[in-house]
């Protein structure tokens, strides 16, 4: 007989681990004024006011040398306004800024044209601020390729890593273990941390957990757990509890409900099985669910199947199936077929097989079956 799946898990994710996809750092960045600070005395106190968060000062500062040509002061006012969310005038200021040769200004400038969805202005300058010697904008043109031409953002974020970018060590990582190829990876994500990219960290760990070192990768989901990072925090819980440390995986879920991290209260509500609160999983598992994660769905499957209630665990596996979540649709198949649905089932059958789910692809081909009239069978503890 064919069991019920027990991993709690989306799609994307290998043992409830956040491993699918790799996290990219695609968000397309501003440069702080670092070279600005080297202007004349005067200017550079605009940007000392600037960096203390006083916008008034640091715009009393910059208009004046602005009005008088300076680019480093237009570059500033470019910030300030920046800072007060009135995109028209900084990018009046970044362009000006930028067209007396500012290589942050034409980052900036391209980075706010590309967010407004002017791609090929946005293009332009950021090309034109990579000429004048921003790494910053060589990262953010591979930024804007990354998910539709790969070969094309690599290009780019290698001219970053060049210049020791640690957010373009981590992507070029991050295209590595798309196209399958963890070495290489595990370096670029190296790099990315010594470099200082704490958010390359979490990666790190997934690669190593996928090529069987679990010691190392541990430490790494515990490092970016104590940075903050919330996706280490709710893979160091999940390691943590499937080594039976239920204390600390308690701990680091819980921070991960604080990060607001992906995933993080259906692993608290693991860790809460754990423990033996089943009615605190059952409230975190809902609340999953109610947020729009399908895990949660699948979770109060688990619960409703292991305590016999059958008719709520098809209603809730099917929920997250119809979301895209695989071992939800292989357990719809499982329970259909064995309530006598057949019809019902085969379709869930065949897009868990589709989704490369291997008890499913077993049953199309006859390797395996499912018989109307069984049991749950294996019904997991979550």
């Amino acid at each position: 007989m064919a069991e019920v799946e027990q991993q709690i898990g989306g799609a994307d994710e290998a043992d409830g681990l956040q491993v699918g996809g790799a996290d990219a750092v695609t968000e397309l960045e501003t440069q702080a004024p670092a070279a600005a600070f080297d202007a004349d005395p005067v200017v550079a106190a605009g940007f000392v006011a600037f960096e203390a968060g006083d916008l008034a000062a640091a715009e009393r500062v910059f208009a004046p040398a602005a009005a008088g040509g300076g680019r480093a002061a237009m570059f500033g006012l470019g910030l300030v306004y920046q800072a007060r969310d009135d995109f028209d005038q900084a990018v009046r200021w970044y362009a000006a800024a930028a067209e007396l040769g500012e290589a942050e200004a034409a980052n900036n400038l391209g980075t706010l044209l590309a967010v407004r969805g002017e791609n090929d202005a946005a293009v332009a300058w950021l090309s034109q601020a990579v000429a004048l010697g921003s790494s910053e904008a060589a990262v953010n043109l591979g930024r804007m390729n990354h998910w539709d031409n790969p070969a094309e953002a690599e290009f780019w974020y290698r001219r970053g890593a060049e210049a020791e970018v640690g957010s373009a060590m981590a992507n070029i990582g991050v295209l590595a273990q798309r196209r399958g190829d963890l070495a290489q990876a595990a370096e670029w994500y190296r790099k990315a941390v010594q470099a200082g990219e704490v958010r390359a960290v979490n990666n790190l760990g997934n690669v190593l957990l996928m090529q069987g070192e679990v010691e190392e990768a541990m430490e790494c989901f515990r490092l970016g757990a104590e940075d903050g990072d919330g996706h280490a925090q709710v893979n160091f819980a999940l390691l943590s509890l499937a080594r039976g440390e239920v204390e600390e995986a308690l701990a680091a879920a819980e921070r991960g409900r604080e990060s607001d991290a992906p995933g993080a209260e259906v692993v608290y509500g693991q860790v809460l099985l754990a423990t033996g609160d089943q009615q605190g999983a059952a409230e975190a598992f809902q609340r999953a669910m109610s947020a729009g994660d399908p895990s949660g769905a699948y979770a109060l499957g688990v619960v409703a199947a292991q305590t016999g209630a059958l008719i709520d665990a098809e209603r809730l596996f099917l929920a997250a199936a119809n979301a895209g979540h695989v071992p939800a649709m292989w357990n719809s198949a499982v329970l259909l077929q064995q309530s006598g649905k057949p019809e019902e089932a085969l379709p869930w059958f065949e897009a868990a097989a589709a989704a490369g789910h291997p008890e499913a692809q077993a049953v199309l081909s006859g390797a395996i079956s499912v018989q109307p009239g069984g049991d749950a069978g294996g019904v997991a503890t979550a």
